[in-house]
């Protein structure tokens, strides 16, 4: 083997070997950025104990508007349809002023019905043209089920950060929507794999939790599991926020430095 043939598969191996390294540190400052992700919404959830109880409360409030509007026909639905967003707009109203103030009340509670309400009609509204259009398209084909279940999914992935856009960035309509984009597109790793990690862990624990409220007397067994999956969907939304600020406006180059520099690394909303 002559020289310029060893200089050749030197370089290779070096390029390969720094290739390894820069991945390596990757992954540990992921790593890092998932565990001050969950410190920040432990720390919060244990400030904010009571926000816990808020997905059950919209549940409640859920119901008693379903009873309600149910006679209206489509105006119920529409009215209910309105409820729905109120409550995700006061929910996230919650988040916002955990992860800014650090601390959240009945107030917020209360006055988050309509913060972001408007927005998350108009956005609602923009998916829902382009969704009823291809479902009266691919009704009738023969796999137009399955190429429009692959759509619903695409868009939830693509569209994933958008509530911790409207409460973060302050963004609506078409501009969420956009940056929702750019967002997945440059931290699709870093983003979902969390997410899904949870996601799975979530559903392998409906077993356990089902098999656990047949030890309590029938009328408990409903509540005790609508209970938990409130806790677990309060602590979600809270990490997906904290998460979310961590990594909105940096870089993995970036994110490298402050873990290997040992930098004291800040949410945006912190």
């Amino acid at each position: 083997m002559d020289f310029a043939t060893l200089w050749v598969v030197g370089v290779a191996r070096h390029v390969h070997a720094v290739e390894e390294g820069e991945s390596m540190e990757i992954v540990k400052a992921t790593v890092w950025l998932y565990q001050l992700a969950f410190a920040r919404t432990f720390q919060l959830i244990c400030k904010n104990w009571a926000v816990l109880f808020a997905p059950l409360a919209y549940s409640v409030i859920l119901s008693l508007a379903s009873a309600v509007v149910a006679p209206l026909g489509f105006l119920g639905g529409m009215l209910l349809l309105l409820v729905t967003d109120a409550c995700i707009s006061s929910g996230l109203y919650l988040i916002e002023n955990m992860l800014k103030m650090g601390k959240t009340d009945v107030n917020d509670f209360l006055k988050g019905w309509t913060v972001y309400l408007l927005d998350i009609i108009q956005i609602s509204f923009i998916l829902w043209i382009p969704m009823t259009l291809a479902a009266q398209v691919l009704y009738p084909l023969p796999n137009g089920l399955l190429i429009l279940l692959f759509l619903r999914i695409l868009i939830y992935t693509v569209f994933n950060v958008v509530p911790e856009l409207l409460y973060q960035a302050r963004l609506g309509g078409l501009e969420v929507l956009s940056a929702s984009y750019s967002f997945v597109i440059e931290n699709w790793i870093e983003w979902f794999v969390p997410n899904l990690f949870i996601g799975v862990a979530a559903y392998l624990a409906l077993g356990p939790l089902a098999l656990l409220a047949t030890f309590l007397p029938s009328g408990f067994q409903f509540f005790f599991i609508v209970a938990v999956a409130s806790f677990f969907l309060s602590y979600f939304m809270v990490f997906r926020g904290a998460l979310f600020s961590l990594l909105r406006g940096t870089s993995r180059r970036s994110r490298i430095y402050k873990y290997k520099m040992g930098e004291p690394f800040q949410g945006n909303n912190w």
